[in-house]
């Protein structure tokens, strides 16, 4: 038993069951123990390769996009990044932005949003050359101009996960209890359960047949039904795009096919376990992201969304601009070309990952 689980075990015991989504937030984010907390190798005894960890063409793709979207305002403007980890990303967005996009690097400012002191020092490290150019923290509630871009983040937001009630037709809260000494999900009993309403839950699913649900069907939301972050960048942002890329669905398919733990994956050294809640610290706990909620956020605050896309789709997009411009972006080099192909193939990470961008101008 790890130090982690040892210290939810405590606070069970303590404070009595706990909602799934504290557990999550546990997992993943307790300090110094949490998986996000600690530093992890790319490879086969560690994290999955990313689009980030494919090599710097990643990060050159998305800094030729973003200098094409910040060349639109006037003025000084912000690269604003949440859930930046070790920081290789925006490294890697400001190098090409330096060496090629001069006019633009002298009035860029990058604002990276990190509640982890960890992590905040993994990323001082990695942008110690850009020291005059990054800023931690921002305010709730003030504007920005410029792009807002979160990479792998929402796909790990903690989630309510919910229980179907066929009898009912409502969706209860799962909770995580002590049960001989592991950790297992329930439903609380009486009247402790937290019945929540389907049209409530969904308000924009084209899903409505919930009497056909079988009972103990299991979905997951994130906190409160919407990404919290993600709808305050949202109600931040003045003039510019904020553009996320995870892996996700729309909200009805969500219903197909059938999945026993909703969307809930866990995976330890690149393979999938079939306990989410065993070695909290050690297992990565990921949810598919609802695309319909993040689109919801953004309508309601007036900004302008694209259609979602394939990652594949948007990085050949951005290919095609850079050939008919070669002198804003490095020479399209055998390594380069060996990682675009990482990036767009739909047996790697071009189908997996999805690009939803919106705006305001």
């Amino acid at each position: 038993m790890n130090e982690l689980e040892l210290r939810i075990h405590r606070e069970i015991a303590e404070k009595g069951d706990i909602p799934f989504s504290r557990y999550m937030g546990l997992a993943l984010y307790e300090t110094d123990l949490g998986y996000y907390e600690t530093q992890r190798e790319v490879g086969r005894e560690g994290d999955f390769y990313t689009n980030v960890s494919v090599g710097s063409l990643y990060g050159e793709l998305l800094g030729f996009q973003f200098a094409d979207w910040l060349s639109e305002i006037e003025g000084p403007v912000q690269l604003v990044e949440a859930g930046a980890h070790d920081g290789r990303l925006s490294g890697d967005i400001l190098s090409y932005l330096r060496d090629w996009r001069q006019d633009l690097y002298k009035r860029t400012e990058l604002l990276l949003l990190e509640p982890s002191p960890t992590r905040l020092k993994w990323q001082q490290a990695k942008l110690d050359a850009f020291e005059d150019k990054v800023k931690w923290g921002h305010d709730e509630g003030e504007p920005f101009r410029g792009v807002f871009y979160a990479n792998e983040l929402l796909d790990a937001v903690p989630v309510d996960r919910l229980v179907w009630d066929a009898d009912r037709e409502q969706w209860a809260q799962s909770y995580v209890k002590l049960e001989a000494g592991k950790f297992k999900c329930s439903i609380r009993s009486g009247a402790q359960i937290n019945w929540l309403d389907s049209h409530a839950v969904f308000p924009d699913s084209s899903f409505k047949n919930w009497g056909l649900l079988p009972d103990g069907y299991v979905m997951v939301l994130p906190l409160g039904g919407h990404y919290k972050l993600w709808d305050e960048i949202c109600g931040s942002l003045a003039e510019g795009k904020a553009v996320t890329i995870d892996y996700g669905m729309e909200e009805e398919d969500f219903f197909e096919p059938p999945r026993d733990n909703g969307t809930l994956r866990g995976y330890h050294r690149h393979r999938q376990v079939d306990d989410i809640l065993e070695r909290p610290g050690e297992v990565d706990i990921t949810a598919s992201v609802n695309f319909t909620s993040v689109r919801r956020s953004a309508q309601n605050w007036g900004l302008e969304c694209k259609p979602l896309r394939a990652q594949a789709n948007f990085l050949v997009s951005v290919f095609e601009k850079t050939l008919s411009r070669p002198e804003q972006f490095p020479e399209w080099t055998p390594e380069r070309r060996r990682q675009f192909q990482t990036l767009v193939h739909p047996e790697h990470l071009g189908r997996s990952f999805k690009v939803f961008e919106c705006g305001r101008s």
